[in-house]
């Protein structure tokens, strides 16, 4: 990707953002004045085609107390027309690079991607841990949102996938009436700082001779870890990985994570090894489902803030180690917890449900339209939300469906009802 090296200043008035005294603004306003508190880079295109830029906006990094500071946060602005829709995508981790949305191909729209507080490069010189929290999140977002409505006249439809539906979720639940319509894919609602129903999930999905296959081939790599082990150390020494836990104990974590990526990403069955099979064999088929990376000392940087904000706020899952005890060295509770994960900077937060509580009292009083896309075969779909009662908020669940289910994966039915779906709510 290649970047115009001109930078542009151009202008962000906290206290009027949003606000309907401000004369609508287009593009080319925005190229063309200062304006203090946001940064634009135009990125290269074709003339005349869709424009593309990266903006950085200087947030504030508490809403309730604008003194204490700020940070510069990252967003991938794509502008076709002012009169065409706006899909703002709330991502729930770091957004890296400029991507087309599903969404907004399908609505030939506008799109922001919005990276989270604390993730990425939207991270201030100093991490304040307190203030990363689901609600200032979602004001980050509304900010960005009433900011660009003073730009486009066409309906507005957020969405999120997995960490960033839920994202978008709490953003709709406090600010109701700024979206049409919310679109989340794949997104938990954890209830618990580790939500047994995740546990429950792996004893019932699926058919009883895949669940016993994916038990068996947990056992067979902790029996003959001296076969698969060595192909594990090179895999580490060939990356330069670093872990603050024994190796071992990261190995017997990697097979204890194996259903839940297997469920998730939609591992076939018939790929499991028969029993007897190669060691090398065994630890490929490990590695297929899981990237051991993820616990390593190189990944907590990017993975760190997901850690506290789940053992604060948005809640985890635990192993169900039970059934392997008799073959785990490392660990001796039938139940392994993942607070290892948070960084030890932040200090263990104590677990408050209150806010997503109050989230789902909001969207049950409010009842604004958000359609779940789920996978019934993902472990998310354990806690997905919950819409018995509600009248506008539809779950459309893909029987087949991982956590790579998208619109363009549904079966042609359940599409259908989705595309009726945004149709009746972008009228």
């Amino acid at each position: 990707m290649r970047f115009n090296m001109r930078i542009l200043c151009l202008v962000l008035l906290p206290l009027l953002m949003g606000a309907c005294a401000f004369q609508r603004t287009t593009v080319l306003d925005l190229q063309q004045k200062e304006v203090e508190g946001l940064r634009l880079e135009v990125l290269a295109g074709e003339a005349g085609a869709e424009q593309h830029f990266l903006l950085w906006f200087e947030q504030p990094l508490d809403h309730h107390n604008p003194k204490a500071g700020s940070f510069w946060q990252r967003v991938w602005w794509s502008h076709k027309d002012k009169d065409a829709p706006v899909v703002l995508v709330t991502e729930g981790y770091s957004a890296p690079a400029l991507y087309r949305s599903e969404l907004a191909t399908l609505l030939d729209a506008n799109q922001l991607v919005v990276e989270h507080r604390f993730f990425g490069a939207s991270v201030p010189d100093s991490l304040p841990w307190d203030l990363l929290t689901v609600e200032q999140a979602a004001r980050d977002q509304q900010r960005i949102a009433a900011f660009f409505k003073r730009m486009y006249r066409g309906n507005w439809v957020s969405t999120g996938i997995s960490k960033g539906g839920q994202a978008a979720l709490v953003h709709r639940a406090l600010f109701p009436r700024q979206m049409q319509a919310t679109i989340t894919y794949v997104a938990p609602f954890n209830m618990a700082r580790e939500d047994v129903r995740l546990q429950t999930f792996f004893k019932e999905v699926g058919d009883a001779k895949t669940r016993e296959s994916i038990l068996a081939f947990q056992k067979e790599l902790l029996q003959r870890r001296r076969e698969v082990f060595p192909y594990f150390e090179d895999w580490v020494a060939e990356r330069e990985l670093t872990f603050s836990l024994d190796l071992e104990q990261v190995f017997e974590l990697a097979v204890l994570e194996y259903p839940f990526s297997f469920w998730q990403w939609g591992v076939p069955p018939a790929e499991i090894p028969s029993e007897g099979a190669s060691g090398l064999a065994l630890f490929e088929h490990l590695y297929r489902g899981i990237d051991f990376s993820y616990f390593s000392e190189q990944d907590a940087l990017a993975v760190g803030p997901f850690f506290y904000q789940a053992y604060r706020e948005l809640g985890y899952y635990a192993y169900d180690a039970a059934a392997l005890l008799p073959w785990l060295k490392h660990f001796d509770t039938p139940v392994v917890s993942n607070a290892f994960m948070v960084p030890s900077e932040a200090g263990m937060p104590v677990f408050d449900r209150s806010m997503l509580r109050s989230v789902e009292e909001r969207l049950r009083r409010k009842d604004p339209a958000v359609l779940h896309i789920v996978g019934a075969r993902d472990p998310w779909s354990a806690t997905s939300f919950d819409v018995e009662g509600l009248k506008n908020s539809v779950r459309i669940i893909d029987p087949e469906g991982s956590h790579l289910t998208r619109i363009q994966t549904l079966p042609e039915d359940l599409r259908q009802r989705v595309l009726l779906w945004l149709e009746d709510n972008l009228q």
